[in-house]
């Protein structure tokens, strides 16, 4: 069989790999800059999609929150927004002491001071920090706005009814959770309990478990807490919306209002973003040691990092049901227990139970656990809630692969732990593979997914 090799994401470097030379390697490329990002985007705000232009929004006096996706979500449509819409509220009679900016982390973690610092550059973060700079607190500050059509615990940030008009500041791409980002205060502002609607058995459902937001279930909810959340305030949400590229150039803007606002994003991020892919006996994902919730030494965090990119496929699945994924990772079994406190206790857990979604009869203790709520809201660690989530997702991978190997300098005793094999090296989780699959097997490698543009695969 001819072979060629390729670099993959391994740890703090590349590792070079060889597979079949029939082997698919799938990436997506930089899409092009706007020549006039902020043309665009006062043009946008302008004529924002399904509402009128902030001047008709708000009036002298009014108080404005201009919320925003958590870092490490790309800065630098923020750097060009909040000027601009900083210039349209003075217009309208707003000052800026009545502007806030708060931080959207859903259930992660509260923000460092540096990291928002790194995120705004000093020119807006000192303009606007401490007091009118802040980050959302998930377990407190919260008001009940009743229930969604489907059921769901719609509970938010204060700001959502104490603003006069709320505006969210987000970044359009490909994502693991409903296929395409977007309608960012659903997840970003809710309190965990609200959270916990769209982020149990619904994420986990086969409906929720692929990259059409059309389709999706998991974005059918947060369609209807978004609804919930403007009928209980009686205010619309206006979003100014981004999508970059690798550099960090703005290369699509949008304004307006959800829903009306969301075909054209999902449109423009399948433009740019989907690649046309045969479907995998075997896929090959390379990781980067560092990723949004930590490195990839966590063993939970690694298989659910595998598993986002398994989840955005449409048509079909990108790996057959019973096929090999194999993740080129460094993984020495260490949990970073300052950042994820709860983490090995929920992983002890999962050791119990028969599925990760059993997991759900131990949510309401972690949801009133004082020890980890009082690390969560001080010291910069994630919501005690927040370990059972990565589990409810992995279950995807592990039940749709034959087998799930991550292959490299890995702690064996971890990784099956969690149901997974551990190979010393790629040809030896290759060795392994071939015998489930056979010795002509099709083969994907996603070289760069968790450090490049994320890819919608269109499966043939």
């Amino acid at each position: 069989m001819r072979k060629k090799n390729v670099n993959v994401d391994y740890g703090e470097s590349k590792l070079e790999i060889t597979v079949p030379e029939d082997t698919a390697i799938v990436r997506c490329e930089d899409p092009p800059p706007l020549p006039n990002p902020e043309k665009a985007f006062r043009q946008a705000l302008e004529n924002p999609i399904g509402m009128t232009p902030i001047r008709d929004l708000v009036q002298k006096g009014s108080k404005v929150t201009i919320a925003f996706d958590a870092p490490p979500r790309s800065g630098a449509p923020k750097k060009l927004f909040i000027p601009i819409l900083l210039e349209e509220l003075q217009r309208a009679g707003v000052s800026k002491k009545n502007v806030t900016l708060l931080c959207a982390s859903g259930t992660q973690w509260k923000r460092t001071k540096k990291e928002l610092y790194d995120h705004f550059g000093p020119e807006l973060f000192e303009q606007f920090w401490p007091n009118q700079l802040l980050t959302h607190d998930c377990s407190q500050d919260l008001v009940y706005l009743g229930e969604s059509e489907l059921g769901d615990h719609v509970e938010f940030n204060k700001a959502v009814v104490d603003s006069d008009l709320l505006i969210y500041l987000g970044t359009i791409g490909i994502i693991n959770w409903g296929g395409v980002t977007g309608t960012g205060v659903v997840i970003g502002l809710g309190s965990a309990r609200s959270i916990r609607s769209t982020h149990t058995w619904v994420i986990a459902h086969p409906d929720s478990c692929h990259g059409d937001p059309r389709k999706s279930l998991y974005m059918q909810h947060k369609q209807a807490i978004h609804a919930q959340i403007e009928k209980a305030t009686g205010k619309k949400i206006l979003y100014a919306d981004a999508i970059v590229n690798t550099k960090q150039e703005i290369c699509s803007v949008f304004a307006g209002h959800c829903p009306e606002i969301n075909e054209l994003e999902w449109r423009m991020a399948e433009t740019l973003f989907r690649v046309p892919v045969p479907q995998a006996d075997i896929m090959v994902a390379g990781l980067p040691i560092g990723q949004i919730y930590g490195e990839t030494h966590n063993p939970i965090l690694a298989l659910t990092y595998m598993t986002m990119v398994m989840r955005t496929w449409v048509n079909k699945p990108i790996l057959r049901p019973g096929g090999v994924f194999i993740g080129v990772v460094k993984c020495n079994g260490t949990i970073d227990t300052r950042r994820r406190p709860s983490d090995q206790e929920v992983w002890d857990l999962f050791g119990r139970v028969h599925s990760a979604l059993d997991l759900f009869d131990f949510e309401e203790e972690f949801l009133t656990r004082e020890d980890y709520l009082y690390r969560y809201r001080y010291c910069h660690a994630v919501h005690p809630i927040h370990s059972f989530w990565v589990f409810y997702e992995d279950q995807y991978l592990l039940d749709h692969a034959g087998k799930v190997i991550f292959a490299g300098e890995v702690n064996p005793e971890a990784v099956r732990k969690l149901g997974c094999t551990s190979a010393r090296d790629f040809d030896h989780a290759w060795a392994m593979a071939e015998k489930i699959v056979g010795k002509n097997p099709r083969v994907v490698v996603v070289p760069d997914y968790m450090s490049r543009l994320k890819i919608q695969f269109d499966v043939q």
